[in-house]
């Protein structure tokens, strides 16, 4: 049996894959930093790690052979209504370089 580590296993993405790979005779190790905010996780084991640390990726990835990298800093609506005002500036530089 083939040992896969999801990142990203607490997203609705992620949550999926987790099951998705279950289905098909997979062990399945899921690491997030929250748990599923959809249902209890199918991985046959999750850990809640923080992927920025080195020492967390070597501890997630040992005795793995695949690795689904779903993890990413979402951020939640703020996040994303905060970017669209960077991008719109940075839009509106280009445009008026010299004022």
């Amino acid at each position: 049996m083939r040992r896969v580590l999801v990142t990203g296993a607490g997203g609705f993405i992620g949550h999926d894959l987790t099951k998705f790979l279950k289905g098909h005779e997979t062990w399945v190790r899921g690491v997030d930093l929250k748990h599923s905010e959809y249902e209890q996780t199918s991985a046959d084991e999750f850990v809640t790690l923080d992927l920025r640390r080195w020492e967390n990726c070597l501890l997630a990835t040992q005795g793995i052979e695949e690795v689904y990298n779903l993890a990413a800093n979402m951020g939640g609506h703020r996040f994303h209504r905060a970017q669209q005002g960077r991008d719109h500036a940075r839009q509106r530089a280009d445009q008026h370089p010299h004022a």
